[in-house]
């Protein structure tokens, strides 16, 4: 599951994965016995990580059920024609 490198740029916009951000969290709650710095920053980020995460989601399971749809139509006119 490795990625390709990201350029200097493209690092600021990088999407974290649910995965990545659930890492990040344990990782920063596993430190200094939960202890973090800047906690409302840290929260905060992980919290606009999640809505970015959500909505990717969102707009793949609507990209799915529209397909899905789609040829559930044409084979349904297969089957009736």
């Amino acid at each position: 599951m490795d990625r390709p490198p990201v350029t200097a740029g493209e690092e600021k916009k990088k999407e974290k994965t649910l995965l990545e951000v659930l890492q990040e969290i344990d990782r920063e709650t596993s430190k200094y016995k939960g202890i973090m710095k800047q906690p409302d920053k840290k929260f905060q980020q992980w919290d606009k990580d999640f809505g970015a995460w959500e909505k990717r989601f969102t707009k793949q399971m609507t990209d799915v059920e529209k397909y899905l749809n789609k040829y559930a139509g044409k084979m349904e006119k297969f089957f009736e024609g």
